[in-house]
Parts: C-alpha cells; structure tokens; sequence
C-alpha cells in the first residue's frame, strides 16, 4: 500500500513538473520547433442576434483562424447558407501548427491502407518524418477583445462561443481565461476570451 501510494504521488508530481514546464514555454515566448497538421473540419454556425451573409462569416473566419496559427492556405466552403435565419455550415481545410513531437509526427505519417493504396495507384511517395516541413513557431498569448488584428465586434460573441466550442479544440489553443457572457438580445462589449495559441514565428 505504501509503495503504491508512493507511485501516486511520484506520477502526480511528474504531471505538475510537465504542467509547469509547458507554462514556462509559453510564459517565455521562446520559440519551439513545429510542423503543419491538415484537417478538415466543419463549422456551423446559429445565430440568435447577429446574422452574417456567407461571404462576411467566411472573411471573419478567415481573419480569426489566422491569426490563431492557420495557414494562409486556409480554405471555406459554404454549405446550407441560410442568411435569413443566421444558419450558415462551413467545411473548413486548413493547415495548423502542432509540437514537432514524436507523436505527432508518428501520428501525421502514419497512414491507411487506403491512402497507401491510391498513392501506389498514382505514383506517388507519402510523405516520412523525414519529408515532413518543420518550421519556427512560438507561444502567444491573445484577446480577443483587444488584439485589433482580430477584429472582434460585440456582435461576434455568438460566433467566438461557437468558435471555442467546436474548432479551437482541433488547433494548438489554450484557453487562458474565458468570461463570455452572450446575449440573445445583443451585446455591449467584445467578447472577452483570452488563449494562448501556437503561431508561426515570422521568418527573418
């Protein structure tokens, strides 16, 4: 029982030790080696008092999910766009950073048999963690209140909830403080929601 309780406590401090250490390197900025993740995700947003044609959601979209580490290449598909009613579905293909750990790259090139099957079929390589693009990234800390190159409205604070909810759990995001406060009948202020986001360090 002792020995078991020691083991206990040896892996709860090896939990709190790795805790601290990933909020040092994110408290320091310093930068980390990172490697692009492709998904495809979808999006659907309902709005109860703010409505958005397709093209205005598409460009806030566009703007947010830069700024927190997407890709440039970053590309949305409208489905169902209802702007009458506020119900817009997006199919969202980007490109985000993760740790250049050796999980994730595990993970990124391991592939099915079906993948390996049509890339036979067309005569082409898969990539290996060798082929694999690594790149200079680094931990920053945004609001999205404040940062002007986010360009949050109040009336955006049932998009950012849908946002956190449903995308920011897919990218390299912490949630750093989360005080959203929508309302259906409109809101006074910008949605206060503070993350820390792996982003590309700019190239020198």
């Amino acid at each position: 029982m002792a020995a078991r309780s020691g083991l206990l406590r040896l892996a709860a401090g090896i939990v709190f030790l790795a805790g601290l250490l990933a909020f040092d390197a994110r408290a320091s900025n310093e930068p980390v080696e990172a490697v692009w993740k492709v998904q495809r995700l979808t999006f659907q947003y309902r709005g109860d008092s703010t409505f958005y044609t397709c093209g205005g959601l598409r460009q806030k979209l566009e703007v947010i999910l830069t700024r927190l580490g997407a890709h440039e290449s970053l590309r949305l598909n409208g489905f169902a766009c209802n702007e009458q009613v506020g119900n817009v579905v997006f199919q969202i293909t980007l490109a985000s950073p993760v740790l250049a750990t050796e999980e994730n790259v595990r993970a990124l090139t391991t592939y099915t048999s079906e993948q390996e099957l049509i890339a036979r079929t067309r005569g082409q390589s898969l990539p290996s963690a060798e082929d694999i693009q690594r790149f200079p990234a680094h931990w920053e800390t945004i609001s999205f209140a404040r940062d002007r190159r986010m360009r949050i409205e109040p009336g955006d604070c049932e998009l950012v909830r849908q946002l956190t909810r449903s995308i920011l759990p897919y990218l390299t995001v912490q949630v750093v403080e989360d005080r959203l406060h929508c309302s259906s009948f409109g809101n006074m202020h910008r949605p206060r929601l503070i993350v820390a986001a792996l982003v590309p360090s700019p190239s020198r």
